[in-house]
C-alpha cells in the first residue's frame, strides 16, 4: 500500500522527471564530446609539403589540423637537406581531422657503406658495384701482367689505399686502379738491400709491382714492416735486365741489423 502511495505521489513524479531530464542531457553531451573528438564529418584536403623544410611542412600539417609524423629519411648528393620527399597521405587527398600525415626527408649526412671492391676484381664488376653503392669514381690504369682487366686498388682522393671491409660515406670520390697489359720495357732495379719502404717506392716509380712477399721475421708494428730490408728479389737483378712494365717482384724481408732482439 506504502508503494503504491509512493508511485502516485508528487515526489515519485518529480524524481522520475529529473532522471529523464538529466538522462535527456547526458546523452546530448556525450553525443557532441564523441563528435568534436572523432570528426567523423569533417573532411580535410591535405596540403602539399614536397619539397618544403620539415619545419614548415609540419606548422602546415598542424595548422590543417593534421598530425605531421617523420617515418623515414633518404639520402641524395642532390636533394636539400630537411627538406621533405615524400608524403602519404598524398596533397590534396580528403581526410578526417587528426589524422598523422607521414613524411620522408632528405638527411643532411650520408650514409656510410662497406666498399667490398678487392684485388683481382672483374672491374667491370667493380664499377657496377660502386655505382650501386653511390661512390662517384674515376678511372686510372697502372701497367699490370697479371691484373691485366681486373682491379689493382681503390684510393680516397688522397691516395689511399682502401680495403673492401672499410665503410666509406655514399658520395665520397675515389680512384678505381684497373691493371693493364703493357709491351713497355724498363729496366729491373736491384732492390737487395733497400728497406721495404724504399723498394716499393722504386716498383712504382718504374710501372713495377710488389709479388709474393716472405718474411724470415715476424713484424711487430707497422714500422717494423716498412723498416725491413730486402734480403733477395725474383726475378734476380743483373745488369741492364729489362722486364716488362706491370710486373709483380716477389721480395724476402729480414730483420735490419740494427734492430732489437725480441726477447
Amino acid at each position: 500500500m506504502r508503494l503504491l502511495r509512493f508511485f502516485i505521489s508528487r515526489t515519485f513524479w518529480v524524481q522520475l522527471g529529473l532522471a529523464v531530464v538529466l538522462a535527456v542531457v547526458g546523452f546530448v553531451a556525450l553525443n557532441l564530446f564523441l563528435r568534436a573528438f572523432t570528426r567523423h564529418s569533417e573532411r580535410i584536403a591535405v596540403p602539399s609539403v614536397v619539397g618544403v623544410h620539415m619545419n614548415e611542412a609540419e606548422l602546415a600539417l598542424e595548422a590543417a589540423g593534421l598530425h605531421p609524423v617523420v617515418m623515414d629519411s633518404l639520402y641524395s648528393a642532390k636533394g636539400q637537406a630537411g627538406s621533405v620527399v615524400e608524403q602519404d597521405p598524398a596533397a590534396g587527398v580528403e581526410v578526417k581531422g587528426t589524422r598523422n600525415v607521414y613524411l620522408t626527408v632528405y638527411r643532411s649526412t650520408p650514409p656510410s657503406e662497406r666498399l667490398e671492391v678487392e684485388e683481382g676484381m672483374d672491374a667491370g664488376v667493380a664499377r657496377i658495384l660502386l655505382d650501386v653503392k653511390g661512390f662517384p669514381f674515376r678511372e686510372r690504369y697502372e701497367p699490370s701482367t697479371e691484373l691485366s682487366g681486373l682491379v689493382m686498388r681503390i684510393e680516397d682522393s688522397k691516395g689511399q689505399s682502401k680495403l673492401p671491409d672499410d665503410r666509406l660515406q655514399k658520395g665520397q670520390p675515389l680512384v678505381l686502379v684497373i691493371g693493364q697489359a703493357s709491351s713497355r720495357q724498363v729496366v729491373l732495379p736491384e732492390l737487395v738491400g733497400l728497406t721495404r719502404r724504399e723498394g716499393i717506392r722504386a716498383l712504382k716509380q718504374l710501372g713495377l709491382a710488389v709479388g709474393f712477399s716472405r718474411w724470415s721475421f715476424q713484424p711487430s708494428s707497422g714500422q717494423d714492416s716498412s723498416e725491413a730490408v730486402i734480403s733477395s728479389q725474383v726475378p734476380v737483378y743483373t745488369p741492364g735486365r729489362q722486364v716488362n712494365a706491370g710486373m709483380a717482384i716477389d721480395l724476402t724481408f729480414e730483420q735490419p741489423a740494427n734492430a732489437p732482439e725480441v726477447q
